[in-house]
């Protein structure tokens, strides 16, 4: 924590957002102690009950809302449904993805009123594989919500290859 510290108050005065600095959420909130710069809670943010218990302690100026983290679109949708109710600002992600998960990740942000909104992630850029042509692309700095059944994007399940499990 001590070399949080140094580096949140060497930050005094730039224009930025401190993420999540320590493991734990009590070692956050001593950071926090130190320093006047809005945060962003990550990886302790793995339910509602976390969620709760940060927004309770004012550990937060916004949280990282990682889909797979939180066990999936239903779980998030329901996270996300309560940061609005408390009014908590939210970035909406996943921990990694491609094509599917920016689908995902794009359908859960389209959904969110922007004011709690502050950003979105679209993984597929980051990476070459494509599973989907038609799955949604950062345009003038926003990800469109793909229209169509599902998640609205085409899967190429010949690149996914063998299925590891198929349940009947």
């Amino acid at each position: 924590m001590h070399q949080a510290i140094r580096v949140v108050n060497a930050l005094v005065g730039e224009d930025l957002y401190i993420e999540q600095p320590c493991l734990s959420l009590e070692e956050c909130l001593t950071i926090r102690e130190h320093t006047r710069l809005p945060m962003v809670l990550d990886e302790v943010i793995t339910g509602i009950v976390p969620l709760l218990r940060a927004y309770q302690q004012r550990a937060m100026d916004v949280i990282n809302l990682k889909i797979s983290r939180v066990g999936g679109l239903t779980k998030a949708r329901q996270i996300r449904d309560l940061c609005e109710t408390l009014g908590i600002v939210m970035n909406i992600e996943d921990s990694w993805g491609g094509d599917i998960i920016t689908a995902t990740i794009a359908h859960l942000a389209g959904s969110t009123p922007p004011e709690f909104l502050f950003t979105s992630t679209d993984f597929n850029s980051y990476i070459d594989v494509k599973v989907a042509e038609d799955a949604p692309a950062r345009k003038q700095g926003r990800l469109p919500v793909p229209s169509g059944p599902g998640l609205g994007i085409h899967v190429d399940e010949k690149i996914l290859g063998t299925p590891v499990l198929t349940l009947k």
